[in-house]
């Protein structure tokens, strides 16, 4: 994510754009779904001092701004990523690898069942747990041998 773009997100909100926060954002910034003590390990290598509990907070805070998306499946850790886009996520049961994956036509079926309880304010997410190829290749050719 470019800082131009979190600044914006920032300055629309109440907070400004701290080192500790810019910092996160450029641990994010590759890709990829990373817990937080993995952040913590990327923002160390710019701020040695920072600690895990502010990492907790500025994800909390970059989260709820709408800049990091948090992903969590059963009890699994929470991992966190820099999205702006509304995506889901596909999981690997075996590596646990996973993919983003967009479907802009989950939002009408969504909006729909919320209509007919009369829920608003709706967001939701989808995760498929299921094998990638990788495992699945590797497990056939366990099985084969």
């Amino acid at each position: 994510m470019e800082v131009k773009a979190a600044d914006v997100g920032l300055l629309q909100s109440r907070y400004r754009l701290t080192k500790q926060r810019a910092a996160v954002l450029r641990a994010l910034s590759g890709g990829g779904h990373l817990s937080a003590e993995g952040i913590l390990h990327r923002v160390r290598e710019e701020i040695p001092a920072v600690s895990l509990g502010t990492i907790y907070r500025t994800l909390e805070i970059l989260r709820a701004i709408g800049l990091v998306q948090a992903f969590t499946h059963g009890g699994d850790a929470a991992r966190y990523e820099a999205a702006l886009d509304k995506h889901h996520h596909l999981l690997c049961s075996q590596c646990r690898h996973v993919l983003n994956v967009h479907a802009p036509e989950l939002a009408r079926i969504v909006y729909e069942v919320a209509s007919a309880e009369n829920f608003d304010q709706v967001d939701y997410s989808l995760t498929i747990v299921g094998r990638c190829a990788r495992c699945a290749t590797a497990a056939r050719t366990v099985s084969n041998n």
